[in-house]
């Protein structure tokens, strides 16, 4: 779809779709988050004091062999202020057998290997194996979470501040380093966590949780401080947020290997996980193998993963059917027929699943930061100009940002540049047939999505008015109304790199501006590494492909469309009146249906004022080859492989 120089060609996108509709078989399904009972065998009694409950979720020890947690929400039991939670860790198994080497794709390798959650790179987080979370949930069928679970977790009890000020954890004793480094005590994880959020990291959910989480302090050897920072509240899902299900969690490391400047150190991960980190280089692979002995979450029963870093989806089908890959995250329009030229292959989706936008870079609202308490607006990439037509300003000359946040729609009419650049970023969401992208390009496997928030058609919190109706007519009007009804033209950045950004469901939607408007789009296809620093400084000026997790509808939303410190931004920022009445209102409001009310009121916003451009949704796929006989991941938010420690070989 693209010419020399990047630019889209007015080819139609009928007949691309076609083209690649003749090389693939067509399939279809759709995935729910639902309410999910798990049972699980123990072999130990759990003793769970909830001095205050929580809203929406129980615990119930049935017998001594039987545990049934019912997880309504992304809440777990203990998680609120005053409750009190202590499980017996689970005694370390033997695995089921130990032989042969697993290969991985993944679809890049980058940064430096050294430190602990501070280098944004895939090994940091627990996915692979090397790095544990503190806390780990069970797995479960996807999409769904599973419980968090203390007994298979480095921290098998907490007690919450009955004013939600701090908590106090009780750490595993007994888990060692890799190579050597000797066993995780208090001041690992304090020096882990304070090393991960400290000035200068690079980790996106270090600048998430740093909202909230102050510092952390080693009471004794096997128990730690976790402080909340002065002016914040807990937030709700802490639980989520220092847990394996949640993307790039924060992870431990060994204290000495990195303050002594331990030469392996600045190599390779010192984790806890079930493999250890041999060996690799930035964008080609990395080498893990099974930790020797038993492991106290889960044994590994292969000897070796590779890690191959392979990220052109044409090379990833080439390399599943000559057997050079095992596991291989491959697009939707392309992954039948790589299952199909493998007998005995399958599909594995993971993840919960996200949403697929095009986000209108530049519509900076927010005017104070209050979590760094400093005034942030205008954000250079705040161009309301006629050149950025779909930027608008609300406290531009004649503009009354009262009546632009008091409600929705507004009291009264808004004024001419928030509303010509609303009814512009409507138009271009109008123009895209999303049906047409899930059935061609998606195969049936990506449906339509219309909102911010993840609420689809059939949830409980779903409203009509949120659908985008496919409407080139009206579209094509309102582009005349403003004066472009001749065309225009401008850039998209669509990622180059990112597996869970598929680069043809943007270019198929980006096709129809194109097609149905007469515009003209030039595509920037840079990487992301190289794109995400005009996220974090908010310079970004164009329209680009993202997407959003869909989450549980209690989660606190609107992280990303805010002014929080470090981490990705989604190239807006909502206004203080509306993340006061949403975004920041979740974070210290601990009651679920009033966090879910709030998330509605926060879609209402975004969708009248079209600040996001839904596409589709999506659940991660991989191909996975008939030597991987079993295999049993979690639901991590954005669908990354994982416990690879659960894989079975063919012998």
């Amino acid at each position: 779809m693209y010419s020399k120089y990047g630019r889209l060609k007015v080819t139609g996108l009928a007949a691309a779709m076609l083209a690649i509709l003749g090389l693939v078989a067509c399939g279809s399904t759709e995935t729910v988050v639902e309410t999910v009972i798990v049972e699980k065998q123990v072999d130990v009694v759990q003793t769970v004091i909830v001095e205050k409950p929580v809203d929406v979720v129980q615990t119930v020890i049935v017998d001594k062999r039987v545990e049934t947690v019912v997880t309504a929400t992304a809440e777990a039991y203990g998680a609120g202020p005053g409750s009190r939670v202590f499980v017996q860790p689970q005694n370390a198994e033997a695995p089921k057998q130990r032989s042969g080497t697993l290969r991985v794709e993944v679809p890049r390798i980058t940064g430096r290997f050294a430190l602990t959650s501070s280098p944004f790179d895939g090994i940091t987080s627990d996915n692979w194996g090397v790095m544990d979370p503190l806390i780990y949930a069970d797995p479960a069928e996807i999409p769904k979470r599973g419980a968090f679970n203390p007994a298979i977790s480095l921290v098998n009890g907490w007690t919450v501040d009955s004013e939600g000020r701090f908590i106090i954890f009780e750490l595993r004793p007994g888990v060692e380093f890799h190579h050597g480094f000797g066993e995780m005590t208090a001041e690992d994880v304090a020096w882990s966590f304070n090393d991960a959020l400290r000035d200068g990291n690079t980790n996106p959910r270090a600048g998430f949780v740093s909202e909230w989480m102050g510092e952390w302090e080693a009471l004794g050897t096997y128990t730690v401080k976790m402080n909340v920072k002065e002016n914040a509240s807990l937030s709700p899902v802490w639980l989520l947020e220092l847990s394996n299900t949640w993307r790039d969690t924060l992870t431990v490391t060994s204290k000495k290997a990195n303050v002594e400047n331990d030469p392996l150190a600045s190599q390779v991960k010192i984790g806890t996980g079930p493999f250890q980190m041999d060996g690799g280089a930035v964008d080609d692979f990395v080498d893990l193998s099974a930790v020797s002995g038993p492991h106290y979450r889960k044994s590994a029963s292969v000897d070796f993963v590779r890690l191959i870093a392979i990220p052109d989806a044409q090379v990833k089908v080439a390399a599943f059917k000559t057997g050079e890959i095992d596991i291989v995250n491959i697009p939707p329009q392309f992954i039948n027929d790589a299952i199909d030229a493998v007998p005995g292959s399958r599909v594995q989706a993971l993840g919960e699943g996200a949403t697929l936008h095009l986000y209108p870079g530049g519509n900076f609202w927010q005017q104070e930061d209050i979590i760094n308490n400093v005034t942030i607006y205008p954000r250079e990439g705040l161009k309301a100009d006629a050149e950025h037509p779909w930027i608008g300003d609300p406290f531009a000359a004649g503009c009354d940002p009262d009546n632009l946040f008091g409600s929705v729609p507004p009291a009264k009419p808004a004024c001419e540049s928030m509303e010509n650049a609303r009814l512009f970023r409507q138009a271009l969401a109008m123009s895209i047939d999303r049906d047409a992208i899930n059935e061609i390009i998606g195969l049936g496997l990506t449906p339509p999505a219309y909102t911010f928030t993840g609420f689809r058609p059939g949830d409980p919190e779903w409203k009509d008015e949120w659908k985008v109706e496919y409407d080139p007519d009206q579209a094509r009007q309102i582009m005349t109304d403003l004066g472009y009804g001749s065309g225009f033209k401008m850039s998209a950045w669509v990622s180059s790199d990112t597996s869970s950004l598929p680069p043809d469901i943007a270019e198929a939607a980006i096709q129809f501006w194109v097609d149905e408007l007469g515009f003209e789009v030039e595509v920037e296809a840079t990487n992301y590494a190289g794109r995400r620093p005009t996220l974090i400084g908010r310079s970004i000026d164009i329209l680009f492909h993202h997407h959003m997790n869909v989450g549980y509808a209690d989660e606190p939303k609107g992280r990303l469309v805010s002014a929080g410190k470090g981490g990705a931004n989604r190239g807006v920022e909502l206004p203080n009146p509306i993340l006061e009445r949403t975004y920041w209102a979740n974070l210290a409001e601990q009651n679920a249906a009033k966090r879910i009310e709030n998330n509605i009121f926060l879609e209402d916003y975004m969708s009248y004022w079209m600040l996001n451009i839904p596409m589709v949704f999506q659940n991660a796929l991989v191909a996975v080859s008939p030597r991987v006989k079993e295999w049993q991941p979690y639901t991590e938010t954005f669908g990354n492989a994982n416990s690879f420690e659960t894989v079975v070989l063919e012998n």
